[in-house]
């Protein structure tokens, strides 16, 4: 089987319409389909965007008449613990319901209308999607892939890999492993900056922990290692470092979405590829990998 990985729709369903006409769908009664290619879509498929509601209907009927798969985002993730009371906490929910998360989600909420049926519907909805795909050949997943959290997270899981309806509560709590699991493969491994360092997120918040290239195996610099908006030049980051890891060998290549690339897209190694272009950004492109059963990866097969 041959698949076209989609990541960070985020709302934007003209994008992803015309993206889907580039690719060969058609559109039907049974939603959008290909003839040769399956769609997966990589999660954060709300927030940010203008048509909510529309980018989910037409990503899950897709899923429902078997044309795409889809797994989870860190979006469909917080927008469940908004949503979910928290039991050691009674009148919390297990995401806060502060000023920074609020606005984070603040386009969902009114477009779905908080606590609305069809709100709720959609939040058992995201309850159901899987946390990764391990398909014959390939592996999909959010933000990052590592094979030892995958091993540790999977007593939490059902048989399709999404997370069981009784742990949701340790999931978001920072005291339980569960919690740094998820936020591992779902939101991406993280380090702190300096004392003192700091940078700018897309909602103005300012973050003193930078998400960071997990895919390298050496790294100089800060600013090599870390993942930071185009316009952030922070001096401290060319501070000198040692990082190394054992990067990614496995023979299946990865795909994953998260972190707001931008410029031509490319691959990261042979085996692994974000398809993340900041399609929530007015000039950011929503990219496709097609992907036809090469064990290599190769940036001539993204299309946007």
């Amino acid at each position: 089987m041959v698949f076209d990985i989609v990541s960070d729709i985020h709302g934007q369903v003209k994008k992803l319409q015309y993206l889907l006409a580039k690719l060969g769908y058609c559109q039907s009664d049974q939603g959008y389909c290909h003839t040769e290619y399956k769609m997966i879509f990589v999660g954060d498929l709300i927030d940010r965007g203008d048509y909510q509601l529309e980018t989910l209907n037409l990503v899950k009927d897709m899923v429902d008449n078997q044309n795409a798969y889809v797994i989870m985002g860190n979006h469909e993730f917080n927008a469940i613990g908004w949503v979910t009371p928290d039991q050691q906490q009674p009148g919390d929910f297990l995401r806060e319901h502060n000023v920074t998360h609020r606005k984070q989600h603040q386009i969902f909420l009114k477009q779905l209308q908080e606590n609305s049926h069809q709100h709720i519907y959609w939040i058992n909805w995201f309850k159901s999607l899987p946390l990764f795909l391990d398909l014959e050949q390939i592996r999909v997943i959010h933000a990052c892939w590592d094979n030892y959290i995958i091993d540790q997270i999977k007593p939490y899981l059902n048989e399709k890999n999404c997370l069981l309806a009784s742990v949701f509560q340790n999931a978001f709590n920072k005291q339980h492993p569960l919690y740094d699991y998820c936020e591992i493969l779902l939101k991406g491994k993280e380090i702190t900056l300096p004392d003192g360092v700091y940078y700018s997120d897309k909602e103005g918040t300012r973050r003193h922990k930078s998400r960071i290239k997990w895919w390298l195996e050496t790294a100089q610099t800060l600013q090599q290692l870390c993942l930071l908006p185009d316009d952030e030049k922070i001096a401290e980051l060319g501070l000198k470092i040692n990082f190394q890891s054992e990067g990614y060998h496995d023979t299946k290549p990865v795909f994953f979405g998260h972190y707001w690339l931008s410029g031509k897209p490319i691959v990261q190694t042979p085996k692994l590829a974000c398809v993340d272009y900041s399609a929530a950004l007015p000039n950011g492109k929503l990219v496709a990998y097609r992907w036809q059963g090469e064990s290599s990866l190769i940036s001539e097969h993204f299309i946007y």
